[in-house]
C-alpha cells in the first residue's frame, strides 16, 4: 500500500511537504467556522429530498508536535472533510457571540441545555461538569453533526458515538517531535524540548481533569502509527484514508 521513512510528500495540490518545516496558510479561525456552517447550509440544500443521511467522524489523537495537523489537512484535500483543531474549538468556547445563524444550528444539535447536557448526549459515561467541558462538549457534537468532520485533539474521540468514529491515535519518539518543532520555530533542540515538556504537561493536565484519563490507551483507538517509521506525511494521510473506507465504505469518502 505505502512505503515508509521517506523525506517528504507531497498533497494533493502537489505542495511539497518537508517533515519539521509545515507552515499552514489558512484563514483566521471565523472564517473557517463560517466556511464549515455554509457547507453545511449548501449540502442541506442539495440533499432536501433525503434525510438521515450521516457521515462518519475522523478523531486524530496526537503526542504534541507529532504533526497531527499537517496529516488532518491533506487528508481533508483528498476525502472532501472539514478540519476541526483545538484552536477552532477553543474560540467557540471563549466566544459569547457566535453568529445567530450558526447558533440556532447548535441548538437544534444539542437541544435540553436546561437539564444534565452530559447525561443527555454522553449516555452512561461521566465526565468533569464544568461550563467549560460543556461548552466544548457541545461544539465537537454541533460539528460532527453539520457535517463530515476531522477532528484533531481535545479528546472527540471520547465522547462521539464509538460506531461513528475513526480512531487514530498518532505518535512518535521524543527526538522526533523535538527536531521538529526546532525546525518550525526556528530554535535550537534544547529551547524546542523545554516548549514541548511545559506542553506535555497542559495536554496531560486537559485529559486527566476533563475525562479522568491520560489519552493515550490504545484500546481507545481503531489505528496507531509511529510518525518514527512513517516521515511522510501523505504516507500517514493515506493509511487512515485506506482504514476510513475499510470500516465505513467507500461512500465516506465525498
Amino acid at each position: 500500500m505505502v512505503g515508509s521513512g521517506s523525506s517528504g510528500g507531497t498533497d494533493n495540490e502537489g505542495k511539497v511537504y518537508v517533515p519539521g518545516m509545515y507552515r499552514r496558510g489558512k484563514p483566521n479561525i471565523q472564517a473557517q467556522i463560517d466556511k464549515v456552517f455554509n457547507d453545511w447550509q449548501l449540502q442541506r440544500r442539495m440533499d432536501a429530498a433525503e434525510t438521515g443521511d450521516e457521515f462518519p467522524v475522523i478523531c486524530f489523537s496526537r503526542r504534541i508536535g507529532v504533526g497531527a495537523l499537517e496529516i488532518a489537512d491533506i487528508l481533508a484535500g483528498q476525502i472532501g472533510y472539514h478540519v476541526i483543531d483545538r484552536e477552532i474549538l477553543e474560540y467557540l468556547v471563549k466566544r459569547r457571540d457566535t453568529a445567530p445563524e450558526l447558533a440556532a444550528a447548535i441548538d437544534r444539535q444539542c437541544p435540553g441545555e436546561t437539564k444534565d447536557d452530559l447525561e443527555i448526549l454522553f449516555g452512561v459515561k461521566s465526565f468533569h461538569k464544568s461550563e467549560y467541558s460543556r461548552l466544548l462538549f457541545r461544539a465537537i457534537f454541533s460539528f460532527a453533526a453539520l457535517g463530515p468532520a476531522i477532528f484533531v485533539g481535545r479528546g472527540a474521540h471520547l465522547i462521539l458515538p464509538r460506531d461513528r468514529v475513526l480512531a487514530v491515535r498518532l505518535i512518535c519518539s521524543d527526538s522526533f517531535r523535538t527536531a521538529r518543532i526546532a525546525g518550525i520555530l526556528g530554535t535550537d533542540e534544547a529551547d524546542a524540548w523545554s516548549r514541548l515538556q511545559q506542553l506535555d504537561a497542559e495536554q496531560q493536565r486537559f485529559f486527566e481533569t476533563i475525562y479522568g484519563t491520560t489519552g493515550d490507551s490504545p484500546d481507545e483507538y481503531d489505528i496507531v502509527v509511529n510518525r518514527d517509521f512513517f516521515h511522510d506525511p501523505a504516507q500517514v494521510a493515506e493509511i487512515v484514508r485506506t482504514a476510513l473506507v475499510q470500516k465505513f465504505g467507500a461512500s465516506s469518502c465525498r
